[in-house]
């Protein structure tokens, strides 16, 4: 590969040149590391005077055959009226009051409905947490956080676990 000619620099798809955040989204997952990402996303939009979306994605349970061997859950839907309530009390308890806050639920693969959302919405900024995961545990379980920064179409700010 050889460097761009000045011509097809110019070519080049117009690049945004001032960081201009006018909504953010922060996809949770209840946990310790989440809260920190929602921190946050709360003073990044309050400094930037930006609108915030908390997000949680209900992963569908895969299908077993042998359903004697599994414990009673929710269901999804029960699972998104749930997580509605439990993201207005982490936006209570962890955005200042002068960031508006909105509030999503959505059925489905994680990373993929992030990325449809803040596609959707016109999202500027995703703050994700991470858990830092490395070895089997990152085979076994996947990077959720890594899955957006592949997929997404603005900048992710990814929080690390704290060790």
């Amino acid at each position: 590969m050889g460097k761009a000619k000045p011509a097809e620099r110019a070519e080049a798809k117009e690049v945004k040149r001032n960081l201009d955040i006018r909504k953010v989204l922060a996809p949770v997952d209840f946990s310790t590391n989440a809260e920190a990402a929602v921190v946050a996303a709360g003073e990044l939009a309050e400094k930037f005077g930006a609108e915030l979306y908390v997000m949680y994605v209900v992963e569908p349970a895969p299908f077993i055959s042998d359903l004697r061997n599994v414990v009673y859950t929710l269901s999804d839907k029960q699972l998104a009226l749930k997580a509605e309530t439990e993201l207005e009390a982490l936006a209570v308890r962890f955005v200042p009051p002068s960031v508006p806050v909105k509030r999503l639920v959505k059925i489905g693969k994680a990373h993929h409905e992030i990325t449809r959302a803040a596609k959707k919405l016109g999202v500027d900024l995703i703050v994700v947490s991470t858990h830092g995961y490395t070895g089997i545990k990152h085979t076994l379980m996947g990077s959720t956080a890594e899955r957006v920064v592949r997929h997404a179409d603005c900048p992710v700010f990814v929080v690390r676990a704290e060790k």
